[in-house]
């Protein structure tokens, strides 16, 4: 059957995520997919029951609910001092569907998006699925993965429409600080770019408060800003997103994505909203439970030979350094996975800056850190 199928999507390659180890490995400790182990907030469930109940079991406006709409604009403008009217923000079936969205309206055939390594896995497929090319810029562990925006400015060219900034960073942790977003604005402003910024992570800053690059560019001429319920609000289930960017960009969007889904699932866009609502309730212990566990990950993987890790800064995930002489980090993983029955991801499948890492998603309890480290501990290559 492969006769039918277009040629760029003939030869992909199995998801880093997709493999489930948990039948072969009954204690199998999971540090490998970003999902929160915490369930979402019980006001949050009752309230996609109770929507349904109260008969809101219809279509919703392709562009989404304006209750939600209207919670988003409010805490933008409350959390981060940004002014979005609901027109111009977008209910999307999470911040995945929204990137492609975004990539699919603003991309031209051939036009470049420029991509910090490490990297969300997905940036690059979706960059090609818009038939955009993506241009790599490497970060580097000695500068704690920042992005040094002299260094993104050398590529630039006249074929280069776009930038994604994600912070705080999935995979590494790192945290860009508000010079250096304003930097990048400014560049952007400079060339005529767009920004798309991955703001997924905006409770998880555990050395500064997050600040969205957005707020530098009021009249959303440059910047464009995707948002999450999935991590902040522990509602990955969900598939909740929003896009906030300028109202002719939000029309376009809104044709796409009435043309793919139509709309979000009402229950879940009235879900969202009572989150939203609530966030001052709901977000503080999450981000008190999953600071106090990648500190918790991240002392017990300084106790180990041949790793280098960085304190972290934000987000649920931490990046060390592997280095354990005459193996390869694949090997390393492995060697985890079949004598500590641990899971984690090569930083591979982050980017080429992701080489020689390993990816640690802290998204089991303290209890479960403390046994997975313990059972890594023992192992002899981190004794050597």
């Amino acid at each position: 059957m492969k006769e039918f199928i277009q040629e760029k999507y003939k030869d992909i390659k199995e998801s880093i995520y997709s493999v489930d180890y948990s039948s072969k490995y009954p204690d199998l400790i999971n540090f490998g997919v970003g999902d929160p182990d915490l369930m979402t907030h019980e006001m949050i469930i009752k309230e996609a029951y109770d929507s349904q109940i109260a008969g809101h079991t219809h279509y919703e406006n392709p562009q989404g609910y304006l209750g939600l709409r209207e919670e988003i604009s409010k805490a933008y403008k409350e959390d981060f001092d940004v002014k979005c009217d609901p027109s111009e923000i977008l209910i999307t079936m999470s911040g995945t569907e929204a990137m492609y969205i975004i990539l699919e309206v603003i991309l031209n055939p051939g036009e470049e998006v420029i991509v910090p390594s490490p990297y969300f896995s997905v940036y690059p497929d979706q960059i090609k699925m818009a038939e955009g090319v993506p241009v790599i810029y490497e970060t580097k562990f000695e500068k704690e993965f920042n992005i040094e925006p002299r260094e993104i400015e050398k590529l630039i060219n006249e074929k280069t429409k776009a930038i994604i900034i994600n912070t705080p960073n999935n995979p590494t942790g790192s945290v860009y600080s508000d010079e250096t977003l304003k930097e990048v604005y400014e560049m952007a402003k400079k060339y005529n770019l767009i920004v798309i910024c991955d703001d997924i992570y905006t409770i998880y800053s555990y050395e500064s408060k997050f600040k969205p690059m957005i707020s530098y560019d009021p009249e959303f001429k440059n910047v464009i800003s995707i948002s999450s319920m999935s991590k902040d609000y522990v509602m990955t289930g969900w598939r909740l997103g929003a896009i906030v960017a300028h109202k002719d960009l939000i029309n376009a969007m809104t044709y796409v994505h009435e043309n793919t889904v139509y709309a979000v699932p009402t229950l879940c866009q009235y879900a969202g909203a009572m989150g939203i609502a609530n966030r001052k309730i709901i977000c503080p212990p999450l981000y008190e439970e999953y600071k106090e566990r990648m500190y918790l990950a991240y002392e017990r993987l300084k106790k180990l030979n041949h790793v280098e890790v960085l304190r972290p800064k934000g987000t649920f995930y931490i990046f060390p350094k592997i280095t354990v002489p005459d193996m390869t980090t694949d090997e390393v993983v492995r060697e985890i996975l079949e004598k500590a029955h641990v899971n984690l991801i090569n930083g591979s499948a982050f980017g080429p800056a992701g080489e020689g890492f390993i990816r640690i998603a802290v998204t089991v309890n303290k209890d479960k850190i403390n046994e997975a480290f313990d059972r890594i501990e023992k192992l002899d290559i981190f004794k050597k």
